[in-house]
């Protein structure tokens, strides 16, 4: 395979972080990111053939939300504008609020307290994002209510490993996974942010 071209242009080290040429693609992004996001992308694919609308819906709203951050924790707009941008999130969060909904009208508690804990966290990294010099004031309180936050996720993927939900419980880890690392990407951001 020595004559093949990397088409993706993907760092053969896999801790290395890798670009791809398409604007959509200029941030820096680990191999591990592509893979969690593909995942999750195959997750969202999976839930629309198979799970119900709403399932759907909330995987999909998810995922834009994920890639939004993401982008921000970048500090990379895309060109979209940091209004439009906060415009966009606002809408998917009013629409996984209405996911939250649907899952509380089926009394499916354990949706519903994950989609509690999910609340929280993004609540916490609207903070960071939208008012960091309060995040930073604050980053004691800030950093114990996401670990908090993560430790209740873990709890609920663990119930539907325990209930033999696979799909879900394997689908709650990959998120789990993907906003740590973005969370992590957020919280340097902010030192920086506090250095300069």
């Amino acid at each position: 395979m020595s004559g093949s071209r990397n088409v993706l242009n993907v760092s053969p080290n896999s801790y290395e972080p890798c670009t791809m040429n398409h604007p959509f693609f200029r941030i820096e992004y680990p191999v591990f990111k592509w893979a969690i996001l593909g995942l999750l992308t195959l997750n969202a694919v999976i839930y629309a053939l198979t799970d119900t609308v709403t399932r759907a819906v909330d995987a999909l709203t998810w995922l834009i939300l994920l890639v939004i951050y993401e982008m921000e924790a970048q500090a990379d707009t895309l060109s979209l504008g940091k209004h439009r941008l906060a415009m966009t999130r606002s809408v998917l969060i009013g629409a996984i609020v209405l996911v939250f909904f649907s899952y509380f009208n089926a009394s499916a508690w354990l949706d519903v307290t994950n989609a509690l804990l999910w609340f929280a966290l993004i609540a916490i990294m609207e903070t960071e994002v939208r008012w960091p010099t309060v995040a930073m004031r604050h980053g004691n309180v800030v950093w114990l209510l996401t670990i908090g936050v993560f430790g209740g996720l873990v709890v609920v993927a663990t119930f539907w490993v325990w209930q033999r939900q696979w799909l879900d419980a394997y689908d709650a880890m990959l998120w789990i996974i993907a906003f740590a690392s973005i969370e992590a990407d957020i919280l340097q951001l902010l030192k920086r942010k506090q250095e300069a």
